[in-house]
C-alpha cells in the first residue's frame, strides 16, 4: 500500500480508500484494517472512512530515503 500510494504521489495523483484496495488487491476489510493500522503508525494521514489515503510527510520521506538506499528509481 504505502509504495502505491508513493508512486501515485509522484505522478501527481490522490488515490481514494476503494481505488487504493483494488489497486493492491485485498478484500475491503483486510484492506481497510490495513489503513487503520498504517494511521495509527504514522505512516498515511487521519481520515474518515472512504476519504482519500494520503502519505505523511515522514513515511514519504523514509520511502525516499529506502528507495535512494536500494538504488531503485
Amino acid at each position: 500500500m504505502l509504495l502505491v500510494l508513493f508512486v501515485a504521489k509522484q505522478r501527481g495523483h490522490v488515490l481514494s480508500e476503494s481505488g487504493l484496495i483494488a489497486g493492491v488487491n485485498v478484500g475491503t476489510r483486510e484492506g481497510q484494517r490495513w489503513l487503520y493500522q498504517l494511521a495509527k503508525d504514522g505512516q498515511i494521514k487521519p481520515r474518515s472512512i472512504r476519504q482519500d489515503v494520503v502519505l505523511t510527510s515522514a513515511a514519504i520521506e523514509k520511502l525516499r530515503k529506502y528507495l535512494d538506499a536500494t538504488d531503485v528509481h
